[in-house]
């Protein structure tokens, strides 16, 4: 029902974009479509992607994904009923890419259901860098603190993430829907981020931006 009540808010808002602009204007592309695949050694787990609500996390998550900083990344943390996390190249919880992201937070998307994908921090604001969880039970508390970026597709999916513990690793992330598109229209503040993490982590892949 969520996601159906979330599929109802983009419509709508999109029908009155396109009768608020003009002909020229409502050519411009929707990047909603966007989903991510973990294939981990639990199996597979996908999500929908929301960066109409969180643009800079959502791209800098793809960016790391895509420069293969979170491939044989190990999940860290696991509490029963709470949440699993990963995405630490330490694998100690406390390290990052070198740099942070601002929080991003809208009203329609929200901890009240589990298996929210979404970017832990330091616990100051606007302290995200890589690391990120899956919530494994409604967690309400954690609203406005953490930025979501994503939303579990299947059942099938949640019951893949129950299956995680520490130690398991993610073998590879891949992406369907517009990225390129996505990562073309942040492609400078992407450049700026690359500059740190080939500075850190000089053995990371590299991929072209259109």
């Amino acid at each position: 029902m969520k996601k159906i009540i979330k599929l109802l808010f983009m419509i709508a808002l999109g029908m009155g974009f396109f009768t608020a602009c003009s002909s020229s204007d409502a050519t411009q592309p929707n990047n909603n479509d966007i989903r991510v695949t973990f294939v981990t050694t639990q199996g597979e787990i996908n999500f929908y992607l929301y960066p109409d609500a969180a643009p800079l996390s959502v791209v800098n998550f793809i960016n790391l994904a895509k420069r293969g900083f979170y491939t044989d990344n190990k999940f860290h943390r696991a509490i029963d009923n709470y949440i699993v996390q990963g995405g630490d190249p330490t694998g100690k919880g406390d390290g990052g890419p070198g740099y942070s992201i601002p929080d991003e937070f809208v009203d329609w998307l929200n901890f009240y259901q589990p298996g929210m994908l979404a970017m832990a921090n330091t616990g100051a604001p606007n302290s995200s860098g890589s690391q990120f969880f899956f919530t494994l039970y409604p967690a309400d508390q954690l609203n406005y603190k953490y930025t979501i970026i994503g939303e579990v597709v299947s059942d099938n999916d949640f019951n893949n993430i129950r299956k995680l513990e520490v130690g398991d690793m993610i073998k590879e992330i891949k992406f369907r829907g517009k990225v390129s598109q996505l990562l073309s229209e942040h492609k400078e503040q992407i450049e700026e981020w690359n500059k740190i993490l080939d500075e850190k982590f000089p053995n990371l892949k590299k991929y072209p931006i259109n």
